[in-house]
């Protein structure tokens, strides 16, 4: 297998070639495909923060390399438009005018979202999100509480046992009677079994956008230290960027997100109403 930053294979352009400045910044520059995706994290590591164009390129080179399929064999090239492995004309036709690019068996690379966030939930099934017991892993030295709460924060505490996750899966089960997910496995497994098709896929839109939420909220009180009701803020955002998302799928779909967007923010606003709270407050995405 070609390194990942450098290829022993002069006919393949190394991913190096590609993405020069997210190299130049990179610890290891002779680690392999193998090497980083064998491990959870994922073992790469970079001089500098991942953030601006270096966070854009590193997207972009885990888009290119997660659909790799792995083995200690060597290397040989198959045709993967025919089942034989062997090249002709015809299936390259057929592959050029019907190709579909995403996994047809894998959920989260169906659903009707931004690439960064198929990524991201790609990182949330395969547990290598930087929650901090992740971080620990790499030999990180602060706190590992969770910023909202006195547990240690981990993905399955963050996303689904915190006061924070509770809150919100509570909104959405009040609001549409869908039960909670217990894991990561259950919300992107049998979580909504028995839902029709198109259903789901409006939904997973929604609980997309509400998971992104959780760690857009977790991010501003970890590098901005900021200190609002993160309880109103996770359900506003999410349903945010679940609206914003809604243009990408068809208009009776994307109408039908709208609208449930409307039903949890007026179930939430009404609970926090009832509470004293000022509905009139700005909340920012």
């Amino acid at each position: 297998m070609g390194g990942l930053h450098h290829s022993q294979r002069p006919s393949v352009d190394p991913i190096a070639a590609h993405f020069p400045e997210l190299y130049s910044i990179a610890r290891n520059k002779n680690e392999s495909v193998a090497g980083v995706m064998s491990t959870r994290p994922l073992n790469v590591s970079f001089r500098r923060a991942i953030v601006g164009k270096y966070l854009k390129d590193w997207l972009k080179v885990v888009a290119e390399v997660i659909l790799v399929s792995l083995t200690n064999q060597n290397d040989s090239s198959v045709w993967e438009a025919q089942k034989n492995g062997l090249f002709s004309v015809n299936s390259m036709y057929k592959f050029i005018m019907y190709r579909d690019v995403i996994p047809k068996n894998d959920m989260i690379w169906k659903l009707k979202v931004p690439l960064k966030i198929k990524i991201f939930l790609w990182y949330l099934r395969s547990g290598v999100i930087l929650t901090k017991d992740n971080l620990v892993k790499r030999k990180w030295k602060g706190s590992v509480k969770c910023c909202f709460c006195d547990s240690n924060e981990s993905i399955q505490h963050l996303f689904f046992d915190c006061p924070l996750a509770r809150f919100m899966w509570n909104a959405v089960f009040i609001s549409f009677g869908i039960h909670p997910p217990r894991n990561v496995a259950s919300l992107l497994g049998n979580w909504l079994r028995g839902v029709q098709p198109k259903l789901k896929t409006q939904v997973f839109v929604g609980v997309a956008a509400l998971c992104w939420a959780v760690w857009l909220c977790r991010n501003d009180v970890v590098f901005n230290g900021s200190n609002t009701n993160f309880l109103l803020q996770v359900i506003f955002r999410g349903t945010f960027w679940a609206r914003q998302w809604s243009s990408l799928l068809k208009e009776e779909d994307g109408q039908r997100v709208k609208d449930g967007c409307m039903i949890l923010e007026k179930r939430v606003s009404s609970f926090f109403a009832m509470r004293g709270w000022n509905l009139r407050r700005r909340l920012e995405v």
